[in-house]
């Protein structure tokens, strides 16, 4: 349960005397209606729409804001969830998703995607869904791509949230939970699209009237944790390779990170900034050139009151190199940077339009190494030990394990 959600909570009830005040506050997180609908109760006058042009009206008969700001503030970060992602519609217009990932969901085994017990591995078709899925270009977050394809689908009233129907109550709520969304939500971006649009809208914001651009023209500015997860592909990445040529132009994903800087400049209320990058080839990652990827970030570390993290797959030994990646031996970006396991399972679209499932694991690519010899055991950092030591010796560590050689053979190289 997020902090928020009861920080204020105990010691403004205490110094709230009203009984029935009380008595009201404790249904309200007691019962089982609507939120919303025991808003309406409490709200003297219900607006179906808000009309944004016109002022804020104090609400000064409702027993609703009567509450201390503290408790109203307790109730909105009950009803707003802590994982909200951004993304942009097919008709132009942004909708929020509840984060519906789940703990494995970014497993590099790639368990989660699986739809049916099939062995992909005999039948690479056998499971179209999973294909589907291991090309989703939310990475991690394909749990939720599927589920926002199936809201564009569907009707929008089945898909109508609590979060949502909250900003239909009246225009001071609207800005109340809006400024609760920006305090305790973390927002998700999963694609290029949305990224670059999102950090264009407060120019474009300044003079708009509705209740939505008003709503992203006070959300944006005011956020405090954005959580970035793209999966490109690689003609993306290679853009950056061409950029310092006299005739290289702007890539979509330059232009994006240029966007996000300047943004984040004109804003100091960020805190926290979490980048997962990937692209969807089944090739190894070391093949993008991360430092001219990641460069226009080091301006972050001056910032003292943001915390930057950036995820990256791990770098694979035979194409590792100090000049286009971050590695041990090369000089730093000064942000944190995590190395995770990369997917080792790829969705491929073949010439007559099918899905298939590939496996190429990236690094290290003798996992199955970890308890494969109970005689021999091995843990993950040895074999990857192990593996490095081998590149470094000019030797494919894969030879030596598919050729027959015994295990121990490579943990003593």
């Amino acid at each position: 349960m997020h902090t928020l959600k009861h920080r204020y909570l105990p010691a403004a009830a205490a110094q709230h005397r009203d009984t029935l005040h009380l008595l009201q506050l404790s249904r309200l997180f007691s019962t089982t209606l609507d939120l919303c609908s025991l808003l309406r109760f409490l709200e003297p006058q219900y607006l179906a729409e808000l009309e944004m042009d016109t002022l804020i009206d104090p609400q000064l008969k409702s027993k609703f804001f009567a509450l201390p700001a503290e408790l109203r503030v307790a109730i909105y970060a009950y009803s707003v969830p802590d994982q909200l992602h951004i993304f942009l519609r097919e008709d132009g217009f942004f909708r929020f998703l509840r984060c519906m990932q789940r703990g494995k969901d970014d497993d590099p085994d790639c368990e989660s995607q699986r739809s049916n017990d099939k062995e992909i591995w005999k039948d690479p078709s056998s499971d179209p869904v999973c294909g589907r899925r291991l090309r989703s270009s939310w990475g991690p977050h394909w749990r939720c791509e599927e589920y926002a394809m199936q809201m564009q689908e569907a009707d929008e009233a089945r898909h109508a949230t609590t979060m949502v129907t909250l900003f239909h109550v009246c225009k001071r709520i609207f800005f109340e939970v809006a400024e609760t969304i920006a305090d305790v939500t973390t927002f998700h971006v999963n694609d290029l699209d949305t990224l670059r649009n999102l950090v264009s809208l407060p120019s474009e914001l300044e003079s708009g009237r509705s209740s939505t651009s008003i709503l992203f023209g006070f959300i944006l500015p005011n956020l405090k944790e954005l959580n970035i997860s793209l999966r490109l592909d690689l003609d993306t990445y290679k853009a950056f390779d061409n950029t310092g040529d006299s005739g290289g132009s702007e890539s979509s994903l330059s232009s994006a990170w240029t966007g996000l800087l300047l943004a984040n400049k004109h804003s100091s209320q960020l805190r926290r900034l979490w980048i997962w990058l990937d692209h969807t080839d089944p090739c190894s990652w070391s093949v993008v050139n991360e430092r001219a990827v990641l460069s226009p970030f080091a301006a972050l570390a001056n910032d003292l009151n943001l915390e930057v993290s950036i995820d990256l797959p791990k770098l694979h030994p035979k194409w590792e190199s100090p000049h286009r990646h971050f590695t041990e031996e090369s000089p730093r970006l000064p942000l944190a940077i995590h190395r995770r396991h990369r997917q080792r399972y790829h969705g491929i679209e073949r010439s007559d339009g099918s899905i298939c499932v590939e496996y190429k694991a990236d690094f290290p690519e003798l996992h199955q190494l970890v308890d494969w010899d109970e005689a021999v055991p091995m843990t993950m950092e040895e074999v990857e030990e192990a593996e490095r030591r081998s590149w470094r010796d000019g030797v494919d560590p894969t030879e030596i394990f598919y050729n027959g050689s015994a295990t121990c053979t490579l943990s003593l190289i």
